[in-house]
């Protein structure tokens, strides 16, 4: 009798105990579910053979970069969130300014985005920014640019077309667009081809603090309008359900004949009209 008593109290134990594990698994991911509906978080850590920023070549040489971002759901009222991004040269030959070997840049941004639904598999993604251009890697005094951003995305089944304006408040006043169209192909499974091609705009003012003053005649004004083209080929491959690594090539142009004509004259390394840069990386999404 006492046996089937050991007996029958062992069995409750270890049924009490395994449904206690099974609270706790479900419980952990009763949370884990609940975050994801209300937060988002992503990253990516890439190295790219050339640095290319608004227009122009800041570096010629590689660079690393690493980007983070977390998002806040609002339900009905789109999401907020902030995001930080830093670049690292990897060669001091690449650039004419003087800089240290880490975190010669780093960015950070707070964004509002909303999503309008126009239709089944259409919408208008509606973003506004804040974002400060901070340049601790370089020797003497560099000047945090501060900037406003406004970007509309188009997400649609066939070709996607965004915008993207930049408005620097200080330490100069500058307006840059960013305008283009990308569409991405489903190669197989995991596996995404994205064909992405976009021109680079600018007012007179951006042209200056980009190119420097005309060479042929240094008080003369910048006419503004499309200062480059870009294509980008890029492959993603989805490791698993949060885990990605991609590659993609990358071809710039500078269109406008005075910018082009103030690049040819400089004799830093970084002053390349046409440039083919590559890159890979590994992101994650959560």
């Amino acid at each position: 009798m006492n046996r089937i008593k050991i007996g029958c109290a062992v069995a409750l134990a270890t049924f009490a105990a395994c449904a206690g594990e099974d609270a706790e698994r479900s419980v952990g991911t009763n949370f884990v579910d609940r975050a994801r509906k209300w937060m988002s978080f992503s990253a990516f850590a890439e190295i790219q053979s050339a640095y290319l920023a608004r227009g122009m070549v800041v570096d010629a040489r590689p660079f690393s970069a690493q980007f983070v971002d977390g998002e806040v759901m609002l339900g009905d009222f789109g999401h907020i969130g902030g995001h930080a991004w830093s670049v690292t040269s990897l060669s001091g030959k690449g650039q004419g300014a003087a800089k240290r070997n880490a975190y010669n840049e780093v960015d950070y941004n707070l964004h509002y985005v909303y999503d309008w639904e126009l239709a089944e598999d259409w919408s208008l993604e509606n973003r506004m920014a804040r974002q400060w251009v901070t340049l601790p890697g370089y020797h003497g005094k560099a000047s945090t640019i501060c900037e406003w951003q406004a970007a509309q995305t188009l997400k649609n089944p066939f070709v996607t077309p965004y915008w993207l304006l930049r408005h620097a408040c200080r330490p100069s006043p500058w307006n840059y667009w960013d305008i283009g169209l990308k569409r991405s192909f489903e190669l197989c499974d995991g596996l995404t081809f994205t064909i992405d091609f976009f021109g680079e705009l600018g007012d007179a003012h951006h042209f200056r603090a980009q190119y420097g003053a005309k060479p042929d005649n240094p008080s003369s004004r910048y006419h503004g309008g499309l200062q480059a083209l870009n294509l980008v080929l890029r492959l993603d491959y989805a490791i698993t359900e949060n885990l990605g690594v991609y590659a993609f090539v990358w071809q710039f142009d500078i269109v406008s004949d005075d910018a082009r004509d103030s690049v040819k004259a400089s004799s830093a390394p970084e002053s390349k009209r046409d440039l083919t840069v590559g890159g890979i990386g590994l992101s994650l999404n959560f």
